[in-house]
This record gives structure tokens, sequence and C-alpha cells, in this order.
């Protein structure tokens, strides 16, 4: 058989690790064709295969190592993560409990407060039996009945008037359209811009009383409108048991007709004229007296003409007796006596 060495080609100087330099002076086939006659001893064999074991097991080792510390590395990072996440949520939560803790607890509230708001009201109470009369910041004017008490800020707001009532008062209020004037008594809110009014919370049910001008009494309690009062002697009533209102109006007086007595010559001209001045007239044109029972006549008036020249005096009774049912009796020429009809 043929010997072979393995002796590098020669040529140019090439690199010791350059693949293309092994490529070229160690072939695949002379490496597959390199036959060694001489004999390894046993016991170098078996310490070359030994070492070489060892070489592969600690590199698989090593992977290994490398390998358990990156997942170990990999856990460590994702519980570190996991217990900052955590830690942050918890610290949001409590931060947001104590927040809210914090918005719920009650303002105490200090000396200064107090002095403060004691400074910004006045009361005005009345325990005389006398009314009392005062003089509001808006130059509007309240009377104070006995036992009663009203409560308002030494200086009224830009926009409202506000008074609070304890009792009977009576207000006339300046006016102003810009500021409301708002008086509180009870359920009741009775508001005004110019106008008189009276109030009164001392029984059982609260009154309202229109004067002059008008006004809006609502339940401040229910937060709805109850009524608008315009006609002056109006009277608001409402039962605070109940929750019911009524309204009283005043009553309507009959106007009196004016009175018309006038003479024109022989001409006496009566217009609406009580039948005891008419009885009156006649006797001072005729000369006779004419005698009757007062409170049958009282409410009777005559409206018409006499011509003490064309008529005569019992023709006028008659028709006075005619229209108002009544009859009369001649006791002589000058003297009449008239009654009613039964």
């Amino acid at each position: 058989m043929r010997n072979y060495s393995m002796k590098p080609n020669k040529g140019r100087k090439r690199k010791p690790d350059s693949r293309t330099f092994i490529q070229e002076n160690f072939s695949d086939q002379e490496w597959q064709s390199f036959d060694s006659k001489e004999e390894i001893p046993a016991a170098k064999s078996e310490e070359m295969y030994r070492a070489v074991l060892s070489h592969i097991s600690a590199s698989q080792y090593n992977k290994t190592l490398k390998r358990i510390r990156l997942v170990k590395l990999t856990r460590y990072a994702s519980a570190a993560c996991v217990i900052i996440l955590l830690s942050f949520s918890l610290y949001l939560g409590l931060n947001s409990v104590s927040n809210e803790r914090t918005a719920k607890l009650p303002v105490k509230k200090t000396g200064t407060s107090a002095i403060k708001s004691a400074d910004t009201w006045k009361t005005i109470s009345n325990s005389s039996t006398k009314i009392l009369s005062y003089q509001l910041p808006d130059y509007s004017f309240v009377s104070i009945y006995p036992r009663s008490t009203i409560k308002f800020k030494k200086a009224f707001d830009q926009k409202f008037r506000n008074v609070y009532l304890h009792g009977k008062a009576r207000f006339k209020v300046k006016r102003d359209i810009a500021r409301p004037f708002s008086v509180y008594s009870g359920a009741l809110k009775t508001t005004a811009l110019g106008t008189s009014f009276t109030i009164n919370t001392l029984g059982s049910r609260i009154s309202v009383r229109l004067h002059t001008g008008k006004i809006v009494v609502a339940n401040s309690e229910a937060k709805m409108r109850l009524m608008y009062l315009s006609n002056a002697g109006s009277t608001l009533v409402y039962d605070p048991i109940s929750a019911t209102t009524k309204i009283i109006r005043p009553l309507k007086i009959a106007e009196t007709a004016p009175e018309i007595l006038k003479h024109d010559g022989n001409l006496i001209i009566m217009k609406n004229i009580p039948l005891s001045k008419v009885f009156n007239q006649l006797h001072v044109a005729y000369g006779i007296n004419i005698t009757t029972d007062q409170n049958e006549i009282n409410n009777i008036t005559f409206t018409g003409n006499v011509d003490t020249v064309k008529d005569q005096p019992e023709d006028i009774l008659k028709v006075i007796c005619l229209i108002n049912n009544m009859t009369f009796s001649k006791i002589s020429d000058e003297e009449f006596f008239i009654k009613r009809s039964k």
C-alpha cells in the first residue's frame, strides 16, 4: 500500500485559522484515505476517550447551567415585575381610599368661622307687648309683632334679599327689580319686588295677606309654586299638617251710586236719594209731614223728578209706595203715614 503523509501543500502562506487554508491543504479525501500503522496504547486511547467525554460533558453542563441560569433569571425578572405591578396597584388603591376618607371627613369649624358667621347675620326679636318698627339694610320697613323674630344678613346679597321670620310681621318692601325680596316663614317662601304684606306663623296655620302690589307664595320645602296674589286684601292660608292651601278673597263692597239732588226752578231733580231725604224735600216744598218707621226705609232710594207746581203730594207718595211695595195713609191734608205692605 502507498503511504501518505499528512504534509501540507506548499504554496502561499495562509492564516492557520483560515477555512480556505484548511480545505486546500487537508482535503476530506486525504483524511478518509489516511491509514496510520502505529498502534496507540490502550491506556493512552482510554485516556483520550475519557478526555473527549469529559470535554463533551463539561460543554453540555455549561450549556445546561447557562439555560438554568437564564430560566431562573427570567423567572426572577417576571416575579419582580409582578411584585412591582402589585405594589403599584396597592399603592393606588390605598391612596384612593385615603383620599375618599379625607373627602368624607367633616370639616371642623374653627372659632374664626363661628365669629364670622355671627358677624354676618342679625336677629331682631320683639319681646314687648307693642309692635316694633325696624328698617332693613335695603331701606325696606318691617313691623314686628310681639313674640316674633326676624333674621337676615347685615348686608343683603347682590342678587337676593332674604329674611327669615318666626311669628308675625308686616313688610313694606322697597322696590328693586334686580333683587327679589323673599321672606321664609316655616314651609312658605313669599317673594316680592316692591309691595306690602303681612305674614303670621303664630297659629297652627301660616297666613299671608296682601295689602298692595303683587306677591308669589311658594312651598320652599316641596320646591313648587303655590299661588300668585295680585288682589289687595287676598289672604293665603297654608296648613303644614295636611299640606293644603286655600285663598280667602276680600268681599266685594257694592259701590254706592252717587247722589244727585238739585233744583231747577219748580223742578226738583233727584237721583239715588234716600227716602228720608226725599220726604224732607217734600216737607219743604209742600209743607207736609210724613211719618214712617225709619228701619223700613234705611236701604231705599228714589230717583225721579218732582214738579212742585203741577204734581200733588198724594200723587208723589203713591208713586213712591208703588215702586217700593209700601202703602200710605192720609191723616190730614198736611200729615201722612207710610209703612211697608205685608
